[in-house]
């Protein structure tokens, strides 16, 4: 959680303090299924002292924790209950929808004072799901520093490092000496209160030159320069680079923060680690509920929320299964001969749907964490086809001495099915690849519409590879 500084001047940011900690009643961890039963009972005999002094020892996080857990009509009564009593860094740890509902029940003049009490970034994230006119009431009524660096964050795209950047952080020109530093750093009363590095920059220019850890500048003589003592190695961040960006080359870098310019390349903000880890949490949550039509929030959105979200992916994949369907009705008077068919083409389809779905999952996750690029896709597609060769080979075997010994009178089945698997493992495999990453090309997230692709792939081409067989080799 940070804020900014001065635009012309050293900046150090002040943050919120989690503690009044001074002043809190010892800091409960965790929440077992006993504390929110007990919860539940206080709310629902409505004994607000019992709730508020249960709820007092708790950090912000668990709190967090204790309003998503409960249905929304005890979630509701609970956030009354506290009142202006919720510490405002509470609000940023809840969940997206939670918080949206927990907003909502709140009067403007609550909001304000909530969002004056936080960081920009934190600022950011909750003003950023708002409609245009809520927003702009609440930003008009913010601290002219705070409302400043707001609508500076709000106007970088969603999902930029300038989104989700920190003003809260401490930078001096590179000239100083390591005297004056300290000095610098023991009267100031505008720093943050958690920092551990300190960011150097051109004075004239306020471009960053380099870093230096707090326990080295502790260790350095008082008369060196902090030019001679930083590190130089360093590399901004551009303030539009996306947040999946960011997050690879922190893995890459292996950094703990990392600093972010502006197009003049001044140092205008600060990534942190715990954002990264954060960004990372979203971003892998979003990818994987993608792939199946639903969205991480789904646990606390309502049943017409659910089911509207994700009656759109149903009706996709409903046409992707009636080109399936189409296939197999180019088919009908073959089936119509030989019935087994029917039997079993389904076992070629599922096969190709689980081998492609495989695939799918590594390559949309690899193209997420940057592994797969354009100079090793080649490699990957033909390790994928080996795969998936080797795949095809093995269960062509198993499922045609299965169909050898359960149809014997049928031998040429058992051929036609084991043909079918291998030429279907293969596609699928083929599939699961080419069509991420075709779709990555077109900047299309492959998460969210490749599923759809494969089972249009795999279940169609597993129909059409057997019973096109079957119409060669029988008919």
């Amino acid at each position: 959680m940070k804020k900014k500084q001065k635009k012309h001047q050293p900046f150090s940011k002040k943050k919120f303090s989690r503690a009044n900690s001074n002043n809190r009643q010892p800091r409960v961890l965790g929440l077992g299924p006993k504390f929110v039963n007990s919860i539940i009972i206080g709310l629902n005999e409505d004994d607000d002292i019992h709730v508020k002094k249960i709820v007092e020892g708790l950090d912000e996080y668990d709190l967090a924790r204790l309003i998503e857990v409960l249905d929304i009509h005890h979630r509701m009564k609970l956030v009354k209950i506290l009142g202006d009593r919720i510490d405002p860094a509470v609000f940023p740890e809840l969940n997206e929808v939670v918080q949206e509902q927990v907003l909502d029940s709140l009067n403007e003049n609550q909001i304000v004072n909530i969002v004056n009490e936080l960081d920009s970034d934190d600022a950011v994230g909750l003003l950023e799901n708002m409609n245009d006119s809520e927003q702009e009431q609440i930003i008009s009524r913010l601290n002219p520093e705070l409302k400043y660096q707001v609508k500076s964050s709000l106007n970088y795209p969603e999902d930029s490092a300038g989104r989700i950047m920190s003003r809260d952080f401490v930078s001096i020109p590179d000239s100083w000496t390591v005297a004056e530093a300290k000095k610098y750093l023991l009267n100031n009363n505008e720093l943050p209160d958690d920092f551990y590095t300190i960011f150097l920059v051109d004075e004239k220019t306020l471009r960053p030159t380099g870093e230096i850890a707090l326990d080295k500048l502790l260790r350095a003589k008082a008369a060196d320069r902090l030019s001679a003592v930083m590190d130089g190695e360093i590399v901004p961040v551009d303030v539009y680079t996306d947040q999946e960006e960011v997050a690879h080359m922190f893995r890459e870098y292996g950094w703990m923060s990392a600093m972010v310019v502006d197009n003049k390349g001044r140092l205008i903000g600060v990534i942190n680690i715990d954002d990264v880890v954060e960004i990372v949490h979203e971003e892998t949550n979003e990818d994987m509920m993608l792939l199946t039509g639903a969205e991480s929030n789904d646990v606390y959105r309502s049943v017409f929320s659910i089911f509207k979200s994700r009656s759109v992916w149903l009706v996709t994949n409903l046409f992707a299964t009636i080109a399936a369907a189409s296939v197999v009705d180019a088919f009908r008077e073959l089936i119509a001969e030989l019935s087994v068919l029917a039997v079993l083409m389904p076992i070629v389809a599922s096969m190709g749907g689980t081998t492609g779905q495989q695939t799918l999952a590594v390559v949309v996750r690899s193209l997420a964490t940057k592994e797969l690029n354009s100079a090793n896709a080649l490699r990957m597609i033909g390790k994928e086809f080996m795969v998936g060769l080797c795949n095809g080979l093995l269960f062509a075997l198993l499922i045609g001495a299965a169909v050898h010994f359960w149809l014997p009178e049928q031998k040429i089945m058992s051929y036609i099915i084991a043909l079918s698997m291998l030429c279907n493992l293969m596609v699928a495999s083929l599939a699961g690849i080419l069509i991420p990453l075709t779709l990555n090309r077109l900047k299309i997230d492959p998460a969210i519409a490749s599923g759809v692709f494969l089972v249009a792939c795999t279940d169609s081409g597993g129909y059409f590879i057997f019973l096109g067989l079957a119409s060669l080799f029988l008919f």
